[in-house]
């Protein structure tokens, strides 16, 4: 009876009509406002490796903001992609929409976790002007204009935690990520990051300083699970 009225009466032809477009514009509405907000606002990531270990330990989800103004020493940051290759605009679209739903934690087209392929999260320990080196995995810094290094530790505000190792004597530093390195001075909007996993990671000591221009956003807050909620 209720489909003969559909067919019978305009009115409620009209009013279907007007709750399917009300519909259809609620969800892009809804799709818009959160691509709005993940590219200007805020951005999702999820921690899939254990390279930020222990602060930041694997399967945890993050909030980062776009940069606005200068990254400081310390900084939780998402580097971009060091490869350009991307999936197509569907695919990224529906994982947007999928992943935020869920905290990072599905997607439909799930990420290729190959080296350079997706952003990577790291600490940045080095900044523009610092005369910086390594020993025994901790850095060494000694800012633009100052006379004497200091542990990174002592250069910051913020209070994080790294893993290292000690070696065996007569152990090949050649061999695995190197907790070592001579002098080095960063150039302009150069930026030296690490991950806190320091003995399984690749960061600056193989890719070498990045430049401001690919840091992405910067940490705000680990938001999931929720028993590890804590600002960055």
């Amino acid at each position: 009876m209720n489909k003969e009225l559909y067919k019978l009466s305009y009115t409620l032809k009209k009013q279907r009509q007007h709750r399917i477009i009300i519909c259809v514009f609620f969800v892009l509405t809804v799709f818009a406002s959160i691509m709005l907000i993940r590219t200007f606002l805020l951005i999702p990531v999820r921690e899939r490796s254990v390279s930020m270990q222990p602060d930041v330990s694997n399967d945890t989800s993050i909030l980062f903001t776009p940069v606005v103004g200068t990254p400081q020493r310390g900084d939780v940051v998402l580097l971009k992609p060091r490869s350009t290759e991307k999936h197509l605009l569907i695919c990224r679209a529906l994982n947007t929409l999928i992943s935020f739903f869920t905290a990072q934690q599905f997607m439909l087209f799930d990420k290729d976790n190959t080296m350079g392929r997706e952003s990577q999260i790291r600490r940045i320990v080095g900044l523009p002007g610092d005369t910086i080196y390594m020993r025994g995995y901790i850095i060494f810094v000694q800012p633009e204009g100052k006379k004497h290094f200091l542990t990174e530790f002592e250069c910051v505000k913020k209070s994080y935690d790294v893993n290292v190792i000690t070696v065996p004597v007569g152990w090949d530093s050649n061999i695995g990520v190197s907790g070592n390195f001579d002098k080095i001075l960063l150039g302009k909007d150069q930026y030296f990051v690490l991950g806190d996993n320091r003995c399984s990671c690749i960061d600056s000591r193989l890719w070498g300083p990045v430049n401001i221009k690919d840091i992405k956003a910067k940490g705000l807050v680990v938001y999931f699970p929720f028993s590890k909620l804590r600002l960055l």
